[in-house]
């Protein structure tokens, strides 16, 4: 077709597919980004150049930038760096606990101030039976076997103070923080060796690690790092996608998101920190009914619900970019452009194989062969 009969985001997406700028260095190295990506180690993380890209190519400087799938805030903080407001939403509340903190970061003052009184009211809290209940539970081993005794107790003095959503920015900075150390095979992580992204059975011996000291090294550390003048703060909502148009402010500009691939689960492989975060095993079962990952796996008619929302919270005219996975095995794209017709124009298909994708340890990768940017406009 005639570049002049092109729409403007259909040669975007031409020019994105022929120099798929994510991969070219410096953005294909896998350090690449601003270290705040790394505030808390998630399974199924975006890839932050890919995040980068996405937002800069499709979007302008001072636009409206939501991710209604936001995960712990890939897309959104690129969106806050790259001078966008960004705007990200999930129903994970460990999930939405790092994205908020990534996207709506305290001061330094506020953070200090708030730590000395965290650990003043760590020490005042007193432990149930029904506490160390809790640390019985586990996917893969059980919680308390994670931790020697005297760390575990920390651990469940943190759980019940940091519990809830309706934390400060700064409380809510500090629980991030926590989740990102709560296990690991890393010299600053609280448990036994592990992994740093999931919590497989840990080994090794109990050692006793405080709690305190190694969250006050870890929050130090991310005070010290730089910030870019034109950064922009936005918002985090733990909340369905369904919710959003009572959320925002106003209409958006652009939406930039990741759905969940087919066949992937966040709240497993995430486990301990969804525990800390208030899960239990009945929730394992039901609540995580109603992520958009189970529920895809019974139909992608789920997604009538979620282009519905995408054209009552853009305005006319804005692009909606979508990063999906594909496979042999699954034809999610096509289907997903049929469903979002009545709602959104499809303007393009950008297609990338990802066979050099690291696996950062985990042996199954899935059954993704490729991934695919959908381009849409709001009618």
């Amino acid at each position: 077709m005639p570049t002049d009969n092109l729409s403007s985001l259909q040669q975007k997406g031409q020019e994105f597919e022929q120099s798929l700028p994510h991969t070219e260095a410096p953005f294909a190295s896998r350090a690449w980004g601003h270290r705040f990506h790394s505030l808390c180690s998630y399974q199924g993380k975006l890839k932050p150049a890919l995040a980068h890209w996405m937002v800069r190519h499709f979007t302008c400087e001072g636009d409206y930038v939501l991710d209604p799938l936001g995960g712990v805030g890939t897309v959104a903080l690129e969106a806050g760096l790259l001078g966008r407001t960004p705007f990200t939403s999930d129903l994970s509340p460990f999930a939405s606990t790092v994205a908020r903190a990534k996207v709506a970061p305290p001061n330094a003052s506020d953070l200090n101030a708030d730590f000395a009184a965290f650990r003043r009211e760590l020490e005042a809290v007193e432990l149930s039976d029904t506490d160390f209940e809790s640390a019985k539970f586990g996917l893969n081993a059980s919680v308390e076997e994670y931790y020697h005794s005297n760390t575990l107790k920390q651990v469940l003095q943190a759980k019940r103070l940091l519990s809830g959503s309706e934390l400060s920015g700064p409380r809510n900075f500090i629980k991030a923080a926590l989740l990102h150390i709560l296990h690991g095979n890393r010299p600053y992580a609280l448990s036994r060796t592990s992994h740093p992204i999931t919590p497989f059975s840990p080994t090794g011996a109990y050692e006793f690690r405080c709690l305190v000291e190694r969250l006050e090294t870890r929050l130090h550390r991310l005070m010290a790092l730089e910030w870019p003048q034109d950064f922009v703060a936005g918002q985090s909502w733990h909340s369905d996608f369904r919710n959003l148009s009572k959320l925002l402010p106003s209409p958006v500009d652009a939406i930039v998101c990741s759905p969940p691939f087919p066949g992937m689960r966040f709240d497993r492989p995430n486990w301990l920190r969804m525990w800390f975060c208030g899960w239990d095993a009945n929730d394992f079962h039901q609540k995580s009914r109603a992520f958009l990952e189970r529920q895809q796996g019974r139909t992608f008619e789920v997604y009538k619900d979620f282009f519905e929302m995408c054209s009552e919270v853009t305005k006319p005219g804005s692009p909606v970019i979508l990063h999906v996975g594909g496979s042999k095995g699954y034809d999610m794209a096509s289907r997903l452009v049929s469903l979002a017709t009545p709602y959104l124009k499809h303007c393009g298909t950008v297609t990338e194989a990802v066979d050099h994708i690291e696996n950062h340890g985990i042996k199954d990768k899935g059954t993704t062969t490729s991934h695919i940017l959908l381009l849409f406009e709001r009618i």
